[in-house]
């Protein structure tokens, strides 16, 4: 699999589309094993230093902290909520089956033998 280079993948992470001779790695980039902590790590990760700048305000410790994990709590939940239509919308913006995300979801099929095997008895 080839992949791109660091000024490819600084465009990538910034939403820039990749050529097409990479899109097996932005499969695998979107849809494959570690798809999601990538994903946290870079929206998550650059906002941390603006969150430091709250340590700065005066008052107590405890009061900085609070209002740190009241910012943090929501961006996390807001970002794995929409990581689903962040993903298929990477995928469509390089051509791609945005039906890919659902790879990895189990097929009723499945289900239904798992239930049969391991459900209520």
């Amino acid at each position: 699999m080839k992949t791109p280079t660091f000024g490819q993948r600084i465009a990538y992470d910034l939403g820039r589309e990749l050529p097409e001779e990479l899109h097996e790695w932005v499969i695998h980039d979107l849809v494959g094993h570690g798809a999601m902590e990538r994903y946290l790590v870079r929206f998550i990760g650059p906002i941390i230093p603006f969150f430091a700048l709250v340590l700065l305000f005066p008052g107590p410790l405890p009061l900085k902290i609070g209002l740190i994990v009241m910012m943090i709590v929501p961006l996390i939940v807001f970002t794995v909520a929409l990581s689903y239509v962040w993903r298929r919308f990477r995928l469509i913006q390089h051509g791609l089956s945005p039906d890919l995300v659902d790879h990895g979801k189990c097929t009723d099929h499945e289900r239904e033998l798992y239930e049969l095997r391991y459900g209520h008895r």
